[in-house]
């Protein structure tokens, strides 16, 4: 009797547990199963979620585990942490072509991405917070925009449309939710007409990829002008502008719809040359186009700045800068990922061409110079070779999933 009143009684504890966790902000990491996933990720008190599918053996899953313990308090109300094991829960990690350990996803509004960012305390707490501020900012000159969006971000893409109003029946949604005054603003503004509403659905899709700004309509007209200095494009009544900092900014004028403005910020949401690690790999690596990517020794500062100033140049003005996405990367740290492409320390810098999806890369040490080898590979002059093997390439390497 003694035996079966403690079963009892944990059971309902337990239920108790459970319960409390459903309809509260996350503090802690959730251990997810497949009769819990659905109902926790559903939960309207956790809208913003952070994935880790991991295996209890991954030397990798291991270290970030304190990571994500120590996070989970700072961004509670903001974003939830979930954890899958992989070695239990098999078919919802089939369900998520969980291929390699740790994967981490993100889910809001119904939709699962790949987590785009580091996997330090700081890249996650600043992921989630980004994630859980309202997606578009308003913004009144273009000093605003570099100061404001790329202060978050280094890519921001920002909407003007003249016909721009405070459109009052717009607040009727959100007076009863207790929003403040900015939010209420910048609601008006979205709501103003068909083009804003779209570029507002677009920026929460995407705001985990880049920063997003609305121009003031009391904008002053040689501030909208600045947008277009340098530009073949003659100013327009509404445009979508990508900046990053010291590259020329590219514009977009044409039919404001969501798939339009969708694949144009897909489409140029990386900064030119990219920082490459195991948080963005495969995201660049599957932009449908080949990746350039320079490798760097670290402890040599001056060379790694001036191989990076030189890949910058060719990626903004070079002849096939249209067809590669540019990358660097730390040749110490990933030293056993770049083994298989014949990238050695004695070399560096050094750039090579990886086509992710096939799975073949250029590569010659011979040639010097990102201009020379980027035309040496589009006339021929060096042979593509078949990337090894996944079974072949270090199990412990984050990399070695792409």
């Amino acid at each position: 009797m003694t035996m079966m009143l403690l079963l009892v009684f944990l059971s309902t504890v337990f239920i108790g547990v459970h319960a409390a966790e459903i309809g509260k902000p996350h503090s802690t990491v959730i251990a997810l199963t497949g009769k819990t996933f659905d109902e926790h990720i559903n939960d309207p008190a956790n809208g913003l979620w952070l994935l880790k599918f991991y295996a209890p053996w991954c030397g990798h899953c291991k270290k970030l585990e304190p990571v994500l313990n120590q996070v989970a308090p700072f961004l509670t109300g903001k974003m939830a942490i979930g954890k899958i094991d992989c070695t239990v829960e098999k078919a919802l990690c089939k369900r998520f072509e969980v291929r390699g350990y740790p994967t981490l996803k993100y889910y809001r509004d119904t939709e699962y991405h790949d987590y785009p960012s580091g996997r330090d305390a700081d890249s996650i707490i600043t992921f989630g917070e980004k994630m859980s501020d309202r997606a578009v900012q308003i913004i009144s000159t273009y000093d605003d925009a570099k100061s404001v969006l790329l202060d978050k971000f280094p890519v921001a893409f920002i909407a003007y449309d003249p016909d721009v109003t405070n459109n009052e029946d717009s607040l009727a949604s959100i007076d009863a939710s207790g929003a403040t005054d900015a939010e209420k603003e910048m609601e008006k503004f979205i709501q103003s007409n068909e083009r804003t509403r779209v570029f507002g659905q677009v920026a929460r899709r995407w705001q985990a990829q880049g920063s997003f700004g609305l121009l003031s309509p009391n904008s002053l007209s040689e501030e909208i002008a600045k947008f277009f200095e340098g530009s073949d494009t003659p100013p327009s009544n509404s445009f979508i502008a990508r900046i990053e900092v010291d590259v020329p900014i590219k514009l977009y004028t044409g039919e404001i719809t969501s798939d339009s403005v969708s694949e144009f910020v897909t489409a140029n949401n990386l900064p030119v040359v990219v920082e490459l690690g195991g948080h963005n790999f495969r995201f660049a690596g599957r932009k449908g186009k080949p990746l350039a990517i320079g490798v760097y020794d670290p402890n040599d500062e001056v060379k790694k700045n001036k191989f990076r100033q030189e890949m910058k140049e060719y990626a903004t003005r070079g002849a096939h800068k249209d067809g590669y996405v540019f990358g660097t990367m730390d040749g110490k740290k990933w030293d056993k990922f770049l083994g298989q492409f014949s990238i050695t320390k004695e070399s560096l810098p050094e750039l090579f061409v990886l086509d992710v999806p096939k799975r073949v890369f250029w590569q010659d040490s011979s040639v010097f110079g990102v201009s020379d080898f980027i035309n040496a590979i589009e006339n021929g002059e060096i042979e593509a070779k078949e990337q090894e093997a996944r079974k072949k390439i270090h199990l412990k390497n984050s990399l070695i999933d792409l």
